[in-house]
């Protein structure tokens, strides 16, 4: 089966708050789990120059982003092989484990400041990882959004 089919009928909404234990790992809500046991997510630090969370990509979420990546820069182009090499060195792919859980990592965790709990939240076709503390801090970012972005998106 394709990576592209994988996570079709997944869709990353919400925002839950979960424990994360001793080894790093941390349970993803039931109704984000795909079917596959063997999909893997990757985890990227983002924003890549000062990663606050991770963005989290599922199989289909990173094909799009990786062929984005391939055709965006020219094997000459200095600037591609910087962002190139900034995602491919820090992102990390592992698929969950039999309880559902996703192992961050220590070093991931680390970057983003996660240790004793996490916030995963939805973002429609991937999801992110935020230490809470810092997420409460960021939702207020939607002020800044200009109405007539709002009004564009003609939901």
């Amino acid at each position: 089966m394709a990576d592209s089919t994988v996570n079709a009928a997944v869709e990353y909404t919400g925002c839950f708050e979960h424990g994360v234990d001793g080894s790093f790992r941390v349970m993803i809500p039931s109704v984000w789990r795909p079917q596959d046991k063997d999909a893997l997510f990757t985890m990227i630090p983002w924003p890549l120059k000062r990663p606050d969370h991770l963005l989290v990509l599922p199989p289909d979420r990173w094909e799009t982003a990786l062929a984005k990546l391939k055709s965006s820069f020219s094997l000459t182009s200095t600037q591609g092989a910087v962002v190139q090499r900034a995602i491919a060195s820090s992102a990390v792919r592992k698929k969950l484990d039999d309880a559902g859980r996703l192992c961050l990592g220590e070093k991931l965790a680390g970057l983003v400041n996660v240790s004793s709990k996490a916030a995963l939240v939805g973002g429609l076709d991937k999801f992110e990882v935020w230490e809470p503390g810092r997420l409460t801090g960021t939702l207020s970012q939607i002020d800044q959004v200009p109405d007539e972005t709002l009004e564009g998106l003609m939901i």
